[in-house]
């Protein structure tokens, strides 16, 4: 993440981070997985003989976001282009990238996180039509789409936030939507009708310096990860251990630490892996922007290994989201973007066992 990061936003950061220390670092187990997977490059934004990617799109620029619609088409946020691509499982265009706007509504913006909804709530003012899809990025910038060649500006909270994930819940019958706010250090909620709810989120303790990097649900519960935010740039800080995962229930109750250090950098990725991925099908999916590698968690937060390839760790640079639940598609496959060279470009495709 390189950009629109205000240092006033950050005055809730407790330093100096020589006070951190993480003591209850990732447990390895014995059972490592020794599977070698394969990564298939499906769509890059450049013609790079490093990615040898089946298709060329020039609007996948540091693409972060995956969400699906239950009917089949994959929808991207591309933070770098300001737009969101929509491809079937092969990467092929479905239509034309749709803009999702900055402050300036005629402006692209920096989407991070998006959301599939598809419930009745969430309607987009003005319309009286239902949000399909919701985005948040790092603008501050909150917006919905539903048909047409943009998204439309609910919230415009530029200066105050820095979104870089996002989810839906639910509370009983009511419907919220969950955003991670880097610069502020917390989750940003709103209920069905894009008012402000306030929950909690709190982990009593949470080192200092790490903030919210991405929330999303699994299972009825909601993960989210932390990054170190750098006290120079104020970006995520990468490093091998600088990485904390909890889990919340959807009213924002701490539940538990699910994982601490060890092998976590920057985490951002996660996905709940299915029986065609892995065999098994109760893992946690957990991927590090830091490094590229993909750390995977039992259900109780206990460290299985990292995804290999040819008898290494797997490396995606730039690695953002992680995504098993695709309709239509072959249940072992692992979809994923990558905001590769430093974020400048980009890069859609999927992991499998071979």
């Amino acid at each position: 993440m390189k950009k629109l990061l205000n240092k006033s936003l950050f005055a809730f950061i407790t330093l100096p981070l020589l006070a951190l220390v993480i003591s209850t670092g990732c447990n390895r187990l014995d059972n490592v997985p020794t599977h070698n997977y394969a990564q298939t490059n499906l769509v890059s934004d450049e013609d790079n003989e490093e990615y040898e990617a089946s298709r060329i799109d020039e609007t996948l620029v540091n693409p972060w976001g995956i969400a699906v619609n239950p009917n089949g088409p994959i929808w991207i946020a591309s933070e770098g282009s300001g737009m969101s691509q929509v491809y079937d499982n092969m990467g092929g265009q479905i239509i034309p990238a749709v803009m999702i706007p900055g402050p300036d509504p005629h402006t692209p913006g920096h989407p991070t996180g998006i959301v599939f909804n598809g419930t009745t709530d969430f309607v987009i003012p003005g319309t009286g039509l239902p949000a399909k899809f919701i985005y948040v990025g790092v603008d501050g910038i909150v917006s919905a789409w539903n048909g047409g060649s943009a998204a439309i500006i609910i919230a415009n909270n530029a200066g105050t936030a820095v979104y870089t994930g996002i989810t839906l819940g639910n509370v009983g019958s009511n419907n919220y939507i969950y955003a991670a706010n880097f610069a502020a250090g917390k989750i940003d909620v709103w209920d069905k009708d894009f008012h402000w709810v306030n929950m909690s989120f709190t982990d009593p303790n949470l080192p200092a310096g790490y903030a919210p990097y991405n929330i999303r649900l699994i299972n009825r519960l909601l993960y989210v990860t932390y990054a170190m935010v750098d006290p120079v740039t104020h970006h995520e800080q990468k490093g091998v251990g600088l990485g904390i995962v909890n889990v919340f229930t959807p009213n924002g109750t701490f539940v538990r630490r699910f994982a601490t250090g060890g092998t976590l950098n920057a985490p951002w990725g996660l996905a709940a892996s299915t029986p065609g991925f892995d065999g098994r099908g109760d893992a946690i999916l957990i991927g590090n922007f830091g490094d590229g590698k993909i750390n995977v968690f039992d259900a109780l937060g206990r460290y299985k290994g990292q995804i290999m390839s040819k008898g290494m760790p797997l490396e995606i640079e730039g690695l953002w989201a992680l995504e098993t639940n695709v309709p239509g598609t072959d249940p072992g496959l692992l979809y994923f973007t990558a905001g590769i060279d430093d974020e400048a470009h980009g890069l859609f495709g999927y992991i499998m066992h071979k």
